[in-house]
């Protein structure tokens, strides 16, 4: 049977996912421990649940005085990819690879925020001398995965999913004076590990939402 033609929004996504650089050489070592990939703790890299708490803190701990390719290049490297059909979809194999940096630079998964600013955005932040901090972190299985699970429809043995929550903290400064703006970020990810691979790597966002919840500074 042919494959149908894509939407127009389908088209965008897919020339937007090409237009992401392969990853280095360097970013493609899947041994688990000799790439140069997010601050992650050894340990945390040993069970899901801890490797998606790990992953989000930092992922989101972003310091914006910092170049953007930097956070982008070690999300990269901390990436993998998976042939699972219900997470890449349409995403042809050649370009599997890229869908680590996509899903954190693409604004079309939630509510039209992405969990890595864009450039410019970036670096009016590096303007104000910005940051954010992390905490009350939360991790738990998507009911709907679970139930896939269950019912034999994942064929890759090494992908899971997971709902993450976040209380993410901006701090800069606007006028002279600091500035603190609280957000409330839920996102879900698929991690891909053992037995596939000998520690738990990025897939990639499936949904990213960030609502603002308070402000402390000027008004």
């Amino acid at each position: 049977m042919p494959t149908p033609p894509l939407d127009a929004a389908a088209h965008r996504q897919l020339e937007a996912l090409r237009a992401i650089p392969a990853p280095s050489k360097a970013a493609r070592n899947t041994s688990g421990d000799s790439y140069r990939g997010l601050k992650i703790p050894a340990e945390a890299r040993q069970q899901p649940d801890l490797y998606a708490a790990a992953f989000a803190t930092a992922l989101l701990t972003q310091d914006y005085r910092t170049p953007r390719a930097d956070l982008l290049d070690a999300i990269a490297a901390e990436g993998t990819k998976t042939a699972e059909p219900l997470v890449v979809g349409l995403v042809p194999p050649e370009l599997r690879d890229r869908l680590p940096v996509f899903s954190v630079t693409d604004t079309t998964t939630g509510n039209g925020v992405a969990a890595v600013p864009d450039a410019a955005e970036w670096s009016m932040l590096a303007a104000r001398k910005a940051y954010t901090s992390v905490e009350d972190v939360r991790v738990s299985e998507p009911i709907g995965w679970t139930n896939a699970v269950e019912a034999g429809r994942i064929t890759d043995p090494g992908i899971t999913a997971r709902d993450v929550t976040a209380t993410v903290t901006l701090h800069q400064t606007v006028d002279g004076h600091p500035l603190s703006t609280i957000t409330s970020v839920a996102f879900t990810a698929n991690f891909e590990g053992p037995p596939t691979l000998p520690t738990w790597r990025f897939v990639t966002l499936v949904q990213y939402t960030a609502i603002q919840t308070g402000q402390m500074g000027p008004s």
